[in-house]
């Protein structure tokens, strides 16, 4: 999961990469960016599986040129945690290695 910032820092952001990462999802923190061509450069380079957009709202059509999953609160993360993810689905906890 690519997990950004946009516009303005949000400290949930942090909390949230380290929940994820604690579930054994695969997280890039690339922190705070400013535009949403600056977010789909950097999943281009990421390929994600999902994207979390935290901050500001994301402008509209990002979700759509992503091609991905998006989510935009930390809630809609939890909820794609508990039904379960992709690649790392069956990997242990961070904490477990």
């Amino acid at each position: 999961m690519l997990l950004v910032e946009f516009a303005r820092p949000d400290p949930a952001a942090v909390a949230l990469g380290r929940v994820l990462r604690d579930e054994g999802v695969e997280v890039v923190h690339a922190g705070p960016l400013g535009t949403a061509e600056q977010i789909l450069r950097t999943a281009e380079q990421e390929d994600p599986d999902a994207v979390g957009v935290l901050g500001a709202e994301p402008p509209d059509g990002l979700k759509r040129a992503l091609g991905v999953r998006v989510f935009t609160t930390a809630g809609e993360a939890a909820e794609w945690l508990a039904g379960g993810r992709s690649h790392t689905a069956e990997a242990p906890s961070d904490r477990a290695r």
